[in-house]
């Protein structure tokens, strides 16, 4: 009798973690379930906060069920980045990085503190393509980098950035050691905060997003001093505006900023995920609304991504 009672056991047993194996399977193939949560780890109100916000009216169109976008806070995105560890492979939770959490923060000082590295996460799709470009209080009437040399020359320049550890900061000090200037960061959690700063009058200088200087450049609160790029820019508002690549400085890259998965999460979802954003970007609302906030879609596979980050870091180590 105990033999049965035995053979009984183990028979549920077996048929436990068939039924096991299979739900995990089922949960694979019909994920989502549930919400899917796209977490930003910058500021409300800047570029990728919108931009997750605008791409999240379309989830439950391309997933069947709602993208919900939220922001985390802190130390220009290492500390969602850190938090999203405590994910499982297949969340419902996807958050967004960027080369400052991957390629410039793990090589500059400070780095020993960074709990996360690449290798955690599996990036899915880059979202968009935007230049920085600095802007300066108008009043100083800095056009251009002869004219920055010329200013700096003696001063600390206060410069307002999105984190000490982010492009911005990254690209500040590239910049202000090529020029031979000394350098003030002033760290805010976000582009838009820190290009607010410079409109107000507490910093001289700012690195943001064009977007997000356009109303201050407009209204002539701001000019326009260099972007970020081989070529310059030259539109209605930022008109002939060179890039630092036309100067011969080789310290420039475009921002890219990526949807996230944790490490292991299955291809069948990672390939679901991208499609949906795929779909999400060709549509003609959504291009029409890259083009007014000045950024590219730019739909980057892991690949590509992979080369990025590889190819930022290269920069960071031969200007830091």
């Amino acid at each position: 009798m105990k033999k049965a009672v035995l053979v009984l056991l183990l028979a549920l047993c077996m048929l436990g973690t068939l039924g096991a194996a299979g739900t995990t399977e089922s949960s694979v193939d019909t994920w989502p379930s549930e919400a899917v949560t796209v977490i930003c780890p910058w500021a409300v109100g800047g570029v990728a906060d919108i931009v997750n916000r605008k791409a999240a009216t379309f989830g439950t169109e391309v997933l069947g069920q709602p993208i919900l976008a939220t922001n985390e806070l802190g130390a220009g995105g290492n500390v969602a980045l850190t938090n999203y560890l405590k994910n499982k492979s297949n969340s419902y939770n996807l958050i967004f990085g960027a080369e400052g959490a991957f390629s410039i923060a793990p090589n500059v000082d400070g780095s020993d503190a960074i709990q996360f590295t690449y290798d955690d996460f599996v990036p899915i799709i880059n979202l968009y393509s935007a230049i920085f470009v600095m802007t300066a209080d108008a009043k100083l009437n800095v056009t251009d980098l002869p004219s920055l040399k010329t200013y700096a020359q003696g001063k600390k320049i206060k410069i307002a950035v999105n984190g000490v550890a982010g492009s911005e900061a990254f690209l500040a000090k590239a910049l202000a050691k090529e020029l031979g200037f000394d350098l003030e960061l002033v760290s805010y959690n976000g582009a838009n905060l820190a290009l607010d700063a410079a409109a107000k009058g507490e910093t001289a200088f700012a690195i943001s997003h064009q977007s997000q200087a356009k109303g201050s450049v407009e209204a002539g609160i701001l000019k326009p001093v260099v972007v970020f790029d081989e070529k310059g820019v030259n539109n209605d508002v930022f008109k002939n505006v060179k890039g630092v690549g036309e100067y011969g400085y080789t310290a420039y890259f475009r921002n890219r900023c990526f949807i996230l998965a944790r490490k292991g999460t299955d291809q069948k979802i990672i390939d679901k995920v991208r499609n949906a954003y795929m779909t999400i970007l060709e549509k003609p609302e959504m291009v029409a609304f890259y083009k007014s906030m000045m950024i590219e879609v730019d739909p980057m596979d892991k690949a590509s991504i992979d080369q990025h980050i590889a190819s930022v870091a290269k920069i960071v180590k031969a200007n830091r």
